[in-house]
């Protein structure tokens, strides 16, 4: 039995502590609040900010565990690395946790790679991105290293720059300054995969369908093996030789690309598995893989067995579709329809935190989603109309 400890506590992180604990090992968790969704599962559980990498240090001093993870959560990427150096476990590094989370360290990397990315600057300021606008007329601003979507906006003005750039650097964490780059049109989609002793395997891709109030929120996900409109091979290897030539040495990745003319271009890339449960429930369903238990091996410094995944063949039919609930706005009187949702045969996960008095808002950011399900089988046709069945049955009554 080992002692891992688990830098995040919430929802997204349950399915990794579950498996740690599934492998016999013992767990610590730390994360922000004293009720954490996570901690229930955790053997031991400590308050602190994810944020707070001395404070995460001194936990790891008292408990001295022989690995320190964390999943989904792009602002644990760097706490990880840097618990991990200081207490001289096994790790990707602080300077691969930077690069894999610092939007503009990544584009500048990608761009010297041969990697296809949007046209950006890092700027201090609205002045600095004026030129930017000028150039483009339609520009994305978005932190530096922050996550789910937060304080992303798509800018036509500048008064809609003045209005957001405050709330858009409020969001970066390492340094106050934010990333302004050309909007580029086109589908955009996820990629999953897994490194192992250094070689990364693409596990599974979605296409986003985004809110229509907020174009940079993703409302649904559809994973499936290829697609008659675009070349997944292409982005497979794409991704495949970002990932490779950054010199990942194990772990969970997720990156977003979006297809313009026949290219793909990159937007993020992550050293950390998708959110809202993409890594922990889809990609094992995808692809057959268990990537937890990759994950949690390789971080031991345990021998893994790299076979199946270099004889990995992926299934051609299988498909999920990742919904999130689009309910409007307003005062919740009543919520309909979940024991319809719960009755789905093809129901993998759901979320739907959502009761009467709650006022919901159009979401800013993804996090605020008023939820989600995740349905999965081998006949994506069905799987469509099992969603729109869903999507008509689970509401929500306002006042």
């Amino acid at each position: 039995m080992a002692k891992i400890m688990v830098i995040a506590g919430g929802d997204w992180q349950i399915e990794l502590i579950k498996k740690a604990k599934a492998m016999g090992h013992y767990v610590i968790c730390s994360n922000l609040y004293e009720v954490s969704p996570a901690f229930p599962y955790a053997d031991a559980c400590e308050v602190c900010n994810v944020l707070d990498k001395e404070g995460n240090l001194r936990i790891a001093q008292k408990y001295q565990p022989d690995a320190v993870i964390s999943d989904q959560s792009d602002i644990a990427v760097p706490t990880v690395a840097y618990v991990s150096e200081k207490m001289g476990l096994r790790g990707i590094g602080t300077e691969k946790a930077r690069l894999f989370t610092d939007k503009g360290i990544m584009r500048e990397f990608a761009s010297k790679n041969g990697i296809n990315i949007p046209k950006y600057k890092v700027c201090k300021n609205a002045e600095d991105a004026l030129d930017m606008l000028e150039e483009f007329g339609r520009i994305i601003i978005k932190p530096l290293d922050s996550q789910s979507s937060r304080g992303v906006f798509t800018i036509t003005s500048v008064e809609e720059l003045k209005e957001h750039v405050e709330e858009t650097i409020s969001y970066s964490n390492r340094e106050k300054v934010f990333l302004a780059e050309e909007y580029i049109d086109g589908d955009e989609f996820t990629i999953d995969g897994l490194v192992v002793n250094g070689n990364h395997y693409p596990l599974c891709i979605s296409v986003k369908e985004m809110y229509k109030q907020n174009m940079n929120i993703s409302k649904t996900q559809t994973y499936t093996y290829s697609s008659p409109n675009h070349d997944y091979d292409l982005l497979r290897k794409t991704n495949r030789d970002l990932i490779m030539k950054a010199g990942l040495p194990f772990g969970l990745t997720h990156s977003e690309y979006r297809s313009h003319n026949g290219k793909y271009y990159l937007i993020e890339a992550g050293a950390r598995g998708g959110g809202s449960n993409l890594s922990g429930k889809i990609v094992p369903f995808m692809s057959g893989i268990d990537n937890y238990e990759y994950y949690i091996k390789s971080v031991l410094g345990e021998t893994v067995d790299e076979e199946p995944l270099k004889n990995l063949h992926l299934p051609e039919k299988k498909a999920v579709i990742m919904r999130f609930f689009d309910f409007g706005e307003g005062t919740v009187k009543s919520v309909e329809g979940k024991d319809f949702l719960l009755s789905s045969k093809n129901l993998i996960d759901y979320q739907l935190n959502v009761k009467p008095g709650d006022e919901l808002k159009n979401p800013r950011y993804g996090r605020l989603r008023p939820g989600h399900f995740i349905i999965g089988n081998e006949d994506y046709e069905s799987l469509k109309l099992e969603a729109k069945e869903i999507i008509d049955k689970v509401r929500v009554v306002f006042d």
